[in-house]
């Protein structure tokens, strides 16, 4: 299940950007900058 949230149109913005870039779905788009900043998240070297 997918969280309702909120996200500013400048953010979507830069993730279409990205899904655009990489040749991606947007939901793909979504996972991949969701695991890129859990990652910097967790482990901030």
């Amino acid at each position: 299940m997918r969280p309702n949230i909120d996200i500013p149109w400048s953010i979507h913005g830069r993730v279409k950007d990205h899904a655009e870039r990489n040749e991606m779905d947007l939901t793909e788009a979504y996972c991949d900058v969701l695991e890129e900043g859990l990652e910097n998240v967790e482990h901030p070297d």
